[in-house]
């Protein structure tokens, strides 16, 4: 194998780890934002839930005041009845007071239905909050668990190119601006081995002049194909 090999294998291998590091890192705002996502629409389900449960306490109120006041008219039917001294005028007011209190009593229907439908909504609240604190837990245990993830892959990653800098300055120059010049185009792997008589990249077959030189120690070997740098794996 020829002598900066070695070197330009590590440094490859540098290079990858740096681009795994980096795509570990842009994956963490997306962590993020489901996180948060989570949170937010336990959240949002509680609120939706408390609504519901306000609307109807309103309702039921609204519907408690009519009540009263169709029991005031009752009242005052009722005091107008004794009073009146025409029968017309007497079965007038009956007919008033049989329809008052068929409303009094549908309303009044309605208002037990209304509480019986509370009941289950305050339920619902309750499960929903419990959902709500629990979702917001786990939320600061995942928000936790992701700073120290982004702490430690950009330490690895600082590390990384610290060391990727101390190889390329011992890696020959014409070799450095070849392989960096393979992974600006792209390539996955720029320095590959043999594999059976053939690249390890591109996987075309080599000719006997290539194999023999990637044998060698004397000089560098490329593939006619794809020009990635070859060697012979011991």
């Amino acid at each position: 194998m020829h002598p900066d090999l070695p070197l330009l294998i590590e440094l490859q291998e540098l290079d990858q780890k740096i681009v795994r590091l980096r795509s570990e890192l842009a994956q963490l705002p997306v962590a993020k934002r489901r996180v948060e996502a989570a949170s937010e629409e336990a959240k949002r389900k509680l609120q939706e839930a408390k609504q519901a449960q306000q609307s109807t306490e309103l309702l039921r109120r609204q519907m408690e005041g009519e009540i009263e006041e169709l029991r005031r008219r009752l009242t005052r039917y009722q005091a107008q009845q004794m009073q009146a001294r025409k029968n017309e005028e007497y079965q007038a007011l009956s007919h008033e007071i049989l329809q008052v209190k068929g409303e009094v009593e549908r309303e009044e229907d309605e208002v037990l239905l209304l509480l019986e439908k509370a009941d289950d909504l305050q339920i619902g609240v309750k499960r929903e909050e419990r959902k709500a604190e629990e979702a917001e837990e786990d939320a600061r245990r995942k928000r936790k668990e992701l700073a120290e993830k982004e702490s430690r892959l950009m330490s690895q990653l600082a590390q990384a190119e610290e060391e990727r800098e101390r190889k390329k300055r011992v890696v020959e120059t014409t070799l450095l601006a070849r392989y960096q010049m393979l992974v600006q185009g792209h390539r996955e792997n720029a320095v590959v081995p043999v594999v059976h008589g053939g690249c390890g990249g591109c996987h075309m077959k080599l000719t006997r002049q290539t194999l023999l030189r990637a044998g060698a120690a004397a000089e560098l070997a490329f593939c006619e194909n794809c020009g990635r740098i070859l060697f012979v794996a011991g």
